[in-house]
This record gives structure tokens, C-alpha cells and sequence, in this order.
């Protein structure tokens, strides 16, 4: 693995919900939000304008059967890495609930073209 000056690495089982601490959950789990993806990680970034590198192909540790890929952020400003992960947290939650409201206007759309009701005899 290269040396990253100035980088941090964030893996989304940081972030996942679903995770244990044992599993690789690094935030407590009100500030954690479910299925989070790779995806949500680059708008999470991209919401707090933060300079960032995605390795999509690239497995977690702890969990190598599965590929999920990890986020590389640029830390110019000489912030912990605890930090960054709280401030990434905050943007993952936002761009979570925003998948999920999006999920359920899709929902309520479909769910609009059907009629519901009584069935008129002939």
C-alpha cells in the first residue's frame, strides 16, 4: 500500500448501522446511519467540499468477502481523523435521509397510478 501524506482513509463500516463495534463501526449508532455505501461517502464529501479519492475495488479487513471500497479524503487542514469521520457522519446521515425520502416519493408515485377501491359489477 502507497504512503498517503496528508490522507485519511474511511471505509463505510465506519459509518454502517448495521456494523458492531467488534464488526469495524467506529462512531456510536446515533450517529451512524444504515446500508451505507460508497456512494453516500462521496456526497457526504462532496457536501462539506472536501478533496477526495475513491477506491471502489478495494475490500475491508474485517469483512474481506465482501468489496466495498474506501474513501481517501485530503486533510489539508491538519484535522484529527476523529474529526473528519464525525463531520463526514453528519453529511452520510443527511445524504441517507435524503436517499430514504427519495425511496419513498418513488413509492407513493407508483403506488398513485392504481385506483383503490370497490370493484364496479357489469
Amino acid at each position: 500500500m502507497r504512503k498517503r501524506d496528508g490522507m485519511v482513509i474511511f471505509w463505510p463500516a465506519y459509518f454502517d448501522q448495521n456494523y458492531t463495534r467488534s464488526q469495524g463501526r467506529k462512531i456510536p449508532s446515533k450517529l451512524s446511519a444504515p446500508d451505507v455505501t460508497l456512494v453516500l461517502l462521496k456526497k457526504a464529501a462532496e457536501s462539506l467540499e472536501l478533496e477526495y479519492e475513491l477506491e471502489p475495488e478495494k475490500r475491508y479487513p474485517r469483512n474481506w468477502t465482501e468489496s466495498q471500497g474506501y474513501i481517501v479524503i485530503a486533510n489539508d487542514e491538519g484535522h484529527k481523523k476523529k474529526r473528519l469521520m464525525l463531520m463526514l457522519a453528519k453529511g452520510v446521515r443527511r445524504a441517507a435521509a435524503q436517499r430514504k425520502s427519495a425511496l419513498l416519493a418513488a413509492e407513493q408515485k407508483k403506488g398513485k397510478g392504481k385506483k383503490k377501491g370497490k370493484k364496479k359489477r357489469k
